[in-house]
């Protein structure tokens, strides 16, 4: 099975809601840096580590592939909707298919947009019991799709997409709402296409000391069928800012007698 992912969403709210940071609640905050991420994100670019792995039933490694990529998100927009779309250059050398297709996965780094105020009404939010690591007592948040609900991710076989049902949980950092990391699994198997687990674990943390940004650093995402497991390790660093530029040369002309 050769399958991608990719993020789709509409309504991109460019505003962020003017309300003292104390009547906020917790999903509120969440949605706040979802839409803030979204303006923002864009204008990054990173290196990303990709490790693809296909296991055999018994779980031995039988096909991997690292590879290396100047990685950059699109933004782009049409009328009310706006598609998330993953650029990667490779920066390795190109290397040679292996026997058996592994998983292609993009779209997981933008995962906390599941919080950003168009997606909030396609899930049902349920606050647990908060959990300390790193000496942060982190928010829990868990969801959990709700039918007929526009879903921000598809899964893509053979050209046809199947929208993705997730549940989850997500920490959250309890003064802004900042996700520091999501978990997703299906709600439920996808029979017809023999697809019985996905999930994944995104890992977010601030960019760096000039870049306040919170931004991915890991994204795992592992794939089950009846016979075939594979895992992908997307690994994100050096993220700065992307620009662009541009030399011009001026040739003076001879004159003309």
């Amino acid at each position: 099975m050769t399958s991608y992912f990719r993020v789709l969403a509409t309504g991109l709210i460019l505003s962020l809601t003017s309300v003292a940071a104390p009547e906020l609640s917790i999903l509120e905050k969440a949605a706040q840096q979802a839409v803030h991420f979204a303006i923002v994100f864009p204008d990054l670019t990173c290196s990303e580590r990709l490790t693809q792995v296909k296991y055999s039933p018994s779980g031995k490694s039988t096909h991997s592939r690292d590879s290396t990529y100047d990685y950059l998100i699109l933004l782009s927009t049409a009328g009310d909707e706006f598609t998330v779309e993953e650029s990667r250059l490779q920066k390795n050398p190109q290397q040679k298919e292996p026997a058996q297709p592994l998983l292609a996965t993009t779209g997981f780094a933008v995962m906390q947009l599941i919080f950003h105020p168009h997606f909030q009404p396609s899930y049902q939010f349920q606050e647990v019991e908060s959990e300390v690591r790193d000496g942060i007592a982190w928010r829990r948040i868990r969801f959990r799709h709700l039918p007929s609900h526009v879903s921000p991710t598809v899964l893509e076989v053979k050209g046809r997409e199947y929208p993705i049902a997730w549940k989850g949980t997500a920490w959250l950092q309890p003064e802004t709402g900042a996700v520091g990391r999501i978990e997703t699994e299906l709600l439920d198997p996808l029979a017809d296409i023999g697809l019985e687990m996905l999930t994944s674990v995104v890992e977010y943390g601030p960019g760096s000391a000039s870049l306040a940004q919170w931004v991915p650093r890991t994204a795992t995402v592992n794939a089950r069928t009846a016979h075939q497991h594979w895992q992908n390790r997307h690994e994100f660093s050096a993220w700065r800012r992307f620009e662009v530029s541009s030399e011009q040369k001026l040739q003076e002309l001879p004159k003309q007698e």
